[in-house]
């Protein structure tokens, strides 16, 4: 926080497409909540500039909304670029439905702790012979076992009663076979902590099933990448997919609802996605009173039937965003 102005310090990439609208939304609804944040804005990027990096660092948090994906040879997606450069090693994404919302599963409470530094999203790929590329998976001990760790504290420190470790040992017997057996040793030091361990094309046909039967799932970059998508979906889609990365010394805070190139400047976005996202991060500022007067003011409004187009409903996006402030305020 500022010394001079008591405001919290926080970097902010609105994104592309709707991006725009809905931050705004939601720096609306937590100013309403009385929360003083000087935002470090970096408007609509295709790279990622050293100067939003500098920020990033300064400020120790970032916001983003979606960002653009253009595919250019040689060239991270933005957003890869960006968790490549903060050095990003955990992606956190705790998947609960928002009552009122449609969801498959309306009692879903899991959440995906994925390793991020490493595995196939090295980008380390080459082409071997002509028509023949090859991508390398990169797994080291290290980086297993900070993960595990990390995610066992995480259960204990929040009454999770079990881990399921997820992998593919039986084909990648080496790389996956690290990653399992690390963890299994790390799971001695909890045995508060039930552990079970679950290949990942068993856990998908499960999780179908029933989801309910798992607390947290600890996975590899790129199985955590593909479960914690098929969780959110079970859980109402993108209302819950937000996630929290754990970078070197800053925290990003990751919306990936935006691209609705259809909705743009016709006030019907849904906001709700960012608005949860903005909670995470006054809960990581320690501002959980107002995180939890706007979590309140959003179920509310959500009962009253207020969803956007996406949802089953007709609100405008700022429908939502004036029902919020106008619970936050009376």
């Amino acid at each position: 926080m500022d010394a001079q102005t008591n405001a919290h310090r926080v970097t902010l990439l609105p994104g592309a497409w709707i991006g725009p609208e809905v931050t705004a939304v939601m720096r609306d609804v937590i100013a309403a909540a009385g929360v003083d944040i000087e935002w470090h804005v970096f408007d609509e990027i295709d790279e990622i500039p050293e100067a939003m990096l500098n920020s990033a660092r300064s400020t120790g948090r970032v916001v983003r909304a979606r960002l653009p994906g253009t595919r250019t040879a040689g060239q991270l997606p933005a957003v890869v670029e960006l968790r490549k450069q903060l050095s990003s090693w955990c992606m956190m994404r705790h998947i609960r439905a928002l009552p009122g919302t449609p969801a498959r599963f309306p009692d879903l409470d899991v959440v995906v702790i994925r390793e991020a530094s490493e595995d196939i999203y090295t980008g380390m790929e080459h082409e071997v012979a002509d028509g023949v590329f090859e991508a390398i998976k990169i797994t080291t001990r290290g980086a297993c076992e900070r993960i595990a760790r990390h995610a066992y504290a995480w259960a204990r420190a929040n009454g999770r009663k079990k881990v399921s470790i997820v992998h593919k040992s039986n084909i990648m017997k080496k790389s996956d076979g690290l990653f399992l057996r690390v963890a299994q040793e790390v799971s001695v030091d909890y045995p508060d902590i039930e552990t079970e361990e679950v290949i990942v094309d068993a856990l998908c046909m499960r999780l179908v099933r029933w989801p309910m039967q798992f607390d947290v799932l600890l996975t590899g970059n790129l199985f955590g990448d593909i479960v914690s998508d098929l969780c959110s979906g079970l859980a109402g889609g993108l209302t819950a997919a937000n996630t929290i990365t754990s970078c070197d010394g800053v925290t990003l805070f990751e919306n990936p609802h935006g691209k609705a190139p259809e909705l743009v400047g016709r006030d019907l976005a849904n906001p709700i996605p960012m608005l949860l996202t903005g909670i995470d991060m006054l809960r990581d500022l320690d501002e959980n009173p107002a995180a939890d007067r706007i979590y309140t003011a959003l179920l509310a409004t959500v009962a009253e039937g207020l969803l956007t187009g996406d949802q089953g409903g007709e609100a405008r996006c700022t429908e939502i965003r004036d029902a919020i402030i106008t619970k936050l305020t009376n």
